[in-house]
């Protein structure tokens, strides 16, 4: 495979414009905004009082705006929470989402097509490059793997864009995202995590050293009282047909919960799921099965899990 174009146009996007919008982002979000730029993304999350995960997001310099991109659904309920403590800022807030298109570059020659497309390309994670009306930013990833957001208006690189085989498929970038163990809020799971759960205090979401903001206590308390209960995994089964819904077992008692799952190969998955670290350290053996015995619903065969390594965790 020498690149691939995913359509990513799965996203919602909010931005904030105004004399003040750094200083009332900075007191909202989890990331510390006196590191963004035209040349630096942000991962960040918004979160609620109890500390639990609203929205996931990445958060980009664009002209005068500060954009924060999230998965569809999201916008409407980030912009909601965000508009109501704005009013006391000199800044506002608009949805973007149809003014803008969102594409996944990943391969082997995906940092060519890159540089074919806009002239060079981010070198690291988080880097960002704005040519014209679009961003391109760079994804934590071994194989070069890279975001694209332009605006509709600029129809000339759309058609480039398109002109190159888009996919809708999103099975090999999920499979991607995955495996770095990136995963997002939407809004079947919107505000029933904590950042800790999902692995965000390990892959740059949270700032500990910036200052107040909506959640701050609760996150800030979960980080330094000591080592995390349970934490986000990676592993795969074959021969089992994996669901969000699938029961995650040990000795046969319900101890986790599926994220996010793509399809390997044929009977082949992997996914993210949230597993009791104590177990994982004594290599405990996982399972899954279908079905809800209470409900009367029939069970499948429990199968076992296989463990997988995730970069974000391995220096812990």
């Amino acid at each position: 495979m020498a690149s691939t174009l995913a359509d990513l146009n799965n996203f919602d996007l909010i931005a904030v414009n105004g004399v003040e919008a750094t200083t009332f982002l900075q007191g909202q979000l989890s990331c510390n905004l006196s590191a963004l730029s035209t040349q630096h993304t942000l991962l960040g999350t918004y979160c609620d009082l109890k500390g639990r995960v609203i929205s996931d997001m990445r958060v980009l310099m664009y002209g005068e705006d500060i954009f924060l991109l999230c998965q569809s659904g999201m916008g409407i309920a980030l912009r909601k929470t965000l508009d109501k403590y704005i009013v006391f800022s000199k800044a506002k807030t608009a949805v973007k989402t149809d003014q803008f298109e969102r594409y996944g570059l990943f391969g082997a020659e995906a940092a060519s097509t890159v540089i074919d497309l806009f002239g060079a390309a981010p070198q690291s994670a988080a880097e960002a490059l704005v040519v014209g009306e679009a961003i391109v930013y760079r994804l934590p990833d071994a194989q070069a793997r890279f975001e694209v957001l332009v605006a509709k208006d600029n129809e000339a690189l759309i058609e480039r864009i398109q002109s190159l085989d888009v996919t809708d498929d999103l099975e090999e970038w999920d499979l991607a995202d995955i495996r770095q163990g990136i995963v997002h809020i939407h809004p079947d799971i919107q505000a029933s995590y904590t950042p800790q759960l999902l692995n965000y205090d390990l892959t740059g979401h949270i700032d500990f050293k910036k200052g107040c903001y909506t959640g701050q206590e609760i996150v800030a308390r979960m980080h330094y009282r000591g080592t995390a209960k349970k934490r986000l995994y990676r592993a795969s089964i074959e021969g089992f047909n994996v669901n969000l819904g699938s029961s995650v077992l040990h000795q046969g008692e319900s101890v986790g919960e599926i994220i996010s799952v793509a399809l390997v190969d044929t009977g082949h998955f992997e996914m993210l799921l949230i597993l009791p670290c104590e177990l994982v350290d004594k290599k405990a053996t996982f399972e899954l099965r279908n079905g809800n015995l209470e409900s009367g619903e029939k069970q499948s065969t429990a199968t076992a899990l296989t463990l997988l390594t995730l970069p974000i965790l391995e220096n812990l």
